[in-house]
């Protein structure tokens, strides 16, 4: 439902349009002339304002100047006399979204013209919830969790985050493994101390060396060290590391003064590690010191719900600061919600700079988006 100003000085007109944007399930409120029209929008918020151009003493383009100044979030439609349809089209590039001459029927007016707005209103109104919701996680964790899954996962973390457990954060690639481990050193008592996150494809050279046998994760210690891919590690390599891992100066212990010492171990993983150790690629005393606690991240495909404030987020990350966001169109908004995201919400971001770059500022439309995501091969995948 969207709040509507309808001004017009013509009773019949005015009245007329009132009812069919009523009938649509609209809350219409009507101006009888210019002068009552700027008093209600100086004190209310419309998402429409349908403005006759020509009215007694204030005519609808000085409404439609006011209102791109102090609500520039308000759609202005103008009716106009076929006379006026010049004066018309010059208030588009004023900032009108739309006009229309009269005489018109109002009931193919709400459809044809005034419908498509409240869609694109309302995808603009989502996304402001969405984006609000990531302000105000700025000076917290900003981990979107609308969706069931997700909000699974936070209780998750909460839970544990104030222990000294070792977790193994598990799922595919780009649903956010990180993202969850930065949360619980950020929610936990190490938070003050560091966080090192190492990959563990460039730790394989160190651990192969005869100096990796007594290596040590010195850099750590207070904090968090996230060790990502150790399915990568050779068994030699595997064992070496659990030396290290094993060391009393790497154990999680906390000193006379509560202070934590050692440091807090978190695993990231794309494969069921249990299946690695059946298999003898990964070895039982790792595993066993890696899985305190598992969290299973959930694919973008199973946390939709989460997709608009993943949107949000990410253009915020993604466009400069103090820059206007630029809008979605609903047929880009329904591509987007069709597509399948196998490479989760990594691609999401990859998606998301190409359009930007594409719309060069402006809105950005279904043709803006790569050719897979407006077309998509596999079938959305709603929550479980």
């Amino acid at each position: 439902m969207l709040e509507v100003l309808v001004a017009d000085d013509d009773d019949t007109v005015r009245q007329s349009v009132a009812e069919a944007l009523q009938t649509a399930g609209h809350h219409v409120t009507e101006a009888k002339d210019g002068a009552q029209a700027m008093r209600l929008i100086g004190s209310r918020v419309f998402d429409v304002a349908v403005c006759d151009v020509h009215m007694p003493n204030i005519g609808g383009l000085t409404v439609l100047r006011r209102l791109r100044r102090e609500a520039p979030g308000t759609a202005v439609i103008l009716m106009t006399a076929f006379g006026s349809v010049p004066d018309a089209v010059d208030s588009l590039r004023d900032g009108a979204v739309d006009y229309v001459t009269k005489p018109f029927d109002p009931y193919e007016f709400t459809s044809n013209v005034v419908e498509p707005i409240a869609q694109r209103q309302q995808l603009r109104k989502t996304f402001e919830m969405a984006r609000a919701r990531v302000v105000a996680r700025a000076t917290g964790e900003p981990i979107v969790a609308d969706s069931p899954a997700m909000r699974a996962v936070l209780d998750r973390i909460e839970v544990i985050a104030g222990t000294d457990v070792s977790v193994l954060v598990t799922g595919d690639r780009g649903v956010g493994k990180e993202l969850v481990a930065r949360a619980i050193h950020a929610q936990g008592p190490r938070r003050w101390g560091p966080l090192v996150i190492v990959d563990c494809s460039l730790l394989l050279e160190v651990l192969q060396t005869p100096e990796g046998e007594s290596f040590q994760f010195d850099e750590a210690l207070g904090g968090t060290l996230v060790l990502d891919g150790v399915e990568s590690l050779s068994v030699p390599a595997q064992a070496r590391l659990v030396r290290s891992l094993l060391a009393p100066a790497a154990l999680p212990r906390r000193g006379a003064d509560w202070c934590p010492r050692g440091l807090r171990l978190i695993t990231l993983s794309r494969q069921k590690l249990e299946e690695r150790v059946a298999s003898g690629a990964v070895i039982e005393s790792l595993y066993y010191r890696l899985n305190g606690v598992r969290i299973q991240v959930p694919t973008l495909q199973n946390r939709t719900a989460d997709l608009c404030g993943l949107v949000a987020q990410l253009m915020e990350e993604l466009e400069p600061p103090g820059t206007t966001r630029p809008q979605v169109s609903p047929a880009a908004w329904e591509a987007l919600t069709r597509y399948a995201y196998p490479g989760s919400v990594r691609e999401l971001r990859w998606i998301l700079e190409h359009a930007l770059a594409v719309s060069d500022g402006g809105p950005i439309e279904a043709d803006h988006l790569p050719p897979e995501v407006r077309s998509p091969p596999v079938a959305h995948v709603t929550d479980r």
